[in-house]
């Protein structure tokens, strides 16, 4: 065989190998049968029991594709069990592409895959599973929703929350992330104008900043309830022992700092993250770990003493969501239009938060689990310097009902 013949024959395997699956976004998703732990085999119908399923190939042979097995297990462990609109659940089936059983077997329990399905595609490339795919190439990452469809081909986990938090019941809490960079021992010896990069858990960038003269920084509209990885550069080649430190508004030490290469890294766990909230803002956690915060614009009738049948229906999913959950708790507040009296105003708030909680107690929501207060319009989400000149729709945004679902 010729060279030029021979380098072709290199460059067409090299681009077989990179190619993306011939599955398509948008393609229905076939159903397959796949080798499981303990020499059993289990059948996949897709759709799979109605829930939104990530398959993750790869293999123990290439290094690359087992990146993220680990954090897809974190991901489906914070995921699998949330409420979303039309899907009963999410399922992570990582998929080993091999015949070495004995490898798969020890990486699984290396990695602490407990969250997720494991799976083994004995025959490598040439088993069922990865033809009726078109698996060619690893890691590779196909999304099938709830309906049986392919809607994601290799997307970020960035990207997969999103798909994620955008078909559940309730979206995600953002608020600012505030504070200030000093030395551990003491908060007052700040570092000013220090480059900042704000990652996920996963490694994937979130933001960039900078520190102002003061030592402080800003992220706007974060997404709560996520560990969080902060950088720093080091254009200043500091060397102390004395480690940095997050400090929040209140002056609270939050983390301290690790040396990398170049600069100082923070992490910043879940549960330490909502004490770095904008204090300026009401906190939407309230130091309560995985709550979520909804505004429903009811509409209420009875002059407000009850929930019309679409008012009822908007609350279809809260009520899921605490029927299936013994453990959570709801805060229900009720807000009123800036256009009324503050007296008249607190009274119509009361009656429509009473009016959710009657509706939640003939739900069969206990009463302890139930928390209800009334604000009246003294905390308007749109401010109007003139009341009685602000349009009619702003005025109407601000009566709303609020639900903090959390768990005590």
């Amino acid at each position: 065989m010729k060279r030029g013949s021979i380098i072709l024959l290199i460059l067409f395997c090299f681009v077989l190998i990179a190619q993306e699956p011939t599955i398509k976004i948008g393609d229905r998703a076939q159903s397959f049968v796949l080798n499981m732990p303990k020499n059993s085999m289990q059948g996949f119908t897709m759709p799979y029991m109605g829930r939104i399923v990530l398959l993750h190939f790869y293999s123990t042979s290439v290094e690359k594709s087992m990146f993220y097995n680990k954090p897809f297990d974190r991901l489906a462990k914070r995921y699998k069990n949330a409420m979303y609109k039309g899907a009963e659940g999410f399922v992570v089936l990582e998929i080993a592409v091999q015949s070495d059983k004995t490898a798969w077997n020890e990486a699984v329990t290396k990695d602490s895959l407990v969250n997720v399905t494991n799976g083994i595609a004995v025959r490598g490339y040439n088993d069922e599973l990865c033809k009726k795919y078109g698996i060619t190439s690893l890691p590779t990452d196909i999304i099938v929703d709830e309906k049986g469809v392919v809607i994601a081909i290799n997307p970020k986990i960035t990207i997969i929350e999103e798909i994620l938090d955008d078909k559940k019941n309730f979206q995600p809490v953002k608020s600012d992330v505030v504070g200030k960079i000093a030395y551990s021992s003491n908060s007052n010896d700040v570092f000013k104008f220090a480059k900042l990069y704000l990652f996920n858990a996963y490694g994937d960038s979130i933001e960039r900043g900078m520190t102002d003269g003061e030592g402080k920084f800003l992220f706007s509209e974060i997404k709560l309830n996520q560990d969080f990885i902060l950088k720093m550069d080091n254009g200043a080649n500091i060397m102390s022992s004395d480690p940095l430190a997050i400090f929040n508004e209140k002056g609270e030490r939050i983390v301290e700092s690790k040396n990398s290469d170049n600069g100082f890294v923070f992490y910043v766990p879940s549960k330490a993250n909502i004490k770095i909230l904008d204090p300026s803002e009401d906190a939407p956690l309230e130091g309560k770990i995985d709550q979520i915060d909804v505004n429903k614009h009811l509409l209420f009738k009875n002059a407000g003493a009850e929930l019309t049948p679409k008012d009822e229906f908007e609350l279809k999913g809260i009520i899921e969501m605490l029927k299936k959950n013994d453990g959570l708790f709801v805060d229900v507040t009720g807000h009123a239009s800036t256009k009324l009296d503050a007296k008249t105003a607190l009274a119509l708030s009361q009656k429509h938060a009473n009016a959710v909680k009657a509706f939640l107690l003939k739900k069969g929501i206990p009463l302890s689990h139930i928390i209800v207060a009334a604000k009246g319009n003294s905390q308007p989400l749109f401010q109007c310097k003139n009341p009685q000149g602000c349009p009619d729709e702003q005025h109407m945004k601000n009566q709303r009902v609020e639900f903090k679902v959390y768990k005590d």
